[in-house]
């Protein structure tokens, strides 16, 4: 679908406190657990437990293995599911939508494929919904939230607007179960700095709380990410700038992303793959995207666009659009 616009990024707050991030060597060592690098530890009835960190970018590319016989999405309500979220509160959880024309809803399902309900955002339009993503909730908030990005333009004619919905999480439902509309919306306007563009994939960062849009360049242009700061004030037209390329292999197309909850790894979907960037320490996500990827295992998926990180950082999981589509998940371990 397509219409001319501003960008808005419309905003739902929740409760919620900004979490903490680790970084992750780009020697494939693997990511952080702790501030220090080391595994965690804790302590049970005297007995000390190690939770050892999770794999870095390169090792989930050389070493993550597909899970046989994916389960499928059982909602009737998905059949083109263009954005996707792992719930770090219920790691049993996806959040998911659907592309243009679907409605201004989120829909919960299990990694079983079972439905777990649908969730409308009151006050909210579903022009073009792209991606999303799942982060802290701004400062001074409790749990986590839900980013709904109303990113696409297909014929880059969007002068004022596309549109980023974040919203608080809500607790899953029942099959076949549909929720009041969640309320609490409230809307940020920005605009590219140099005119309206095409884009697919939404990040949002949880060591600055910044968002990232990459764009979805046709033709073999170079796909840049565009930074929208933590903080920015909602009811306010924004100008957000280039923050620097998007390093995916000449002849792919960005169609969604995902950054880790720890921040260590970062992750690009295309058409035919998904890509995986080590963050170390102080590095911005625009930083991460112009360096050097390592390509993760996937599986063929007919119209791939969806990409999530799973919460422990040990795998990422992907589905394809259409009705009914196999959830694939690959892990370490």
């Amino acid at each position: 679908m397509w219409r001319t616009g501003a960008v808005v990024v419309a905003l739902a707050l929740a409760a919620g406190a900004a979490g903490a991030a680790g970084g992750c060597s780009g020697d494939g060592d693997g990511g952080d657990a702790g501030d220090d690098g080391r595994p965690s530890t804790s302590a049970t009835g005297g007995a000390t437990t190690t939770t050892p960190p999770p794999p870095g970018a390169a090792d989930l590319c050389a070493d993550a293995a597909q899970a046989p016989d994916p389960p499928t999405v059982a909602s009737t309500a998905l059949t083109e599911v263009s954005g996707l979220a792992a719930s770090r509160r219920h790691p049993d959880l996806l959040w998911a939508h659907n592309d243009s024309g679907g409605e201004p809803e989120v829909v919960a399902m299990g990694r079983d494929g079972s439905d777990r309900g649908r969730f409308p955002l009151g006050g909210a339009e579903a022009f073009d919904w792209e991606d999303m993503a799942i982060g802290p909730a701004p400062a001074g908030g409790a749990g986590d939230v839900l980013y709904l990005g109303d990113i696409g333009d297909n014929i880059d004619q969007r002068d004022d607007g596309v549109v980023v919905y974040r919203v608080p999480e809500p607790e899953p439902g029942a099959a076949g179960s549909v929720a009041a509309p969640l309320g609490g919306v409230e809307a940020l306007t920005l605009t590219y700095a140099d005119g309206p563009r095409n884009a697919e994939a939404l990040l949002a960062d949880p060591v600055t709380g910044d968002l990232y849009i990459l764009d979805k360049m046709m033709g073999g242009d170079p796909q840049s990410s565009w930074r929208v700061p933590a903080g920015t004030p909602p009811g306010v037209p924004t100008t957000i700038e280039r923050a620097g390329p998007v390093n995916v292999p000449p002849g792919e197309i960005v169609t969604g992303g995902d950054v880790s909850a720890d921040g260590s790894v970062v992750a690009v979907r295309t058409y035919e793959a998904v890509y995986l960037w080590p963050r170390d320490p102080g590095q911005t996500v625009a930083d991460v995207l112009a360096g050097e990827p390592c390509e993760a295992p996937t599986t063929f998926e007919p119209q791939g666009e969806a990409v999530a990180i799973d919460p422990d950082g040990r795998g990422y999981t992907t589905v394809s659009e259409g009705e009914h589509p196999p959830i694939h998940t690959a892990r370490v371990g």
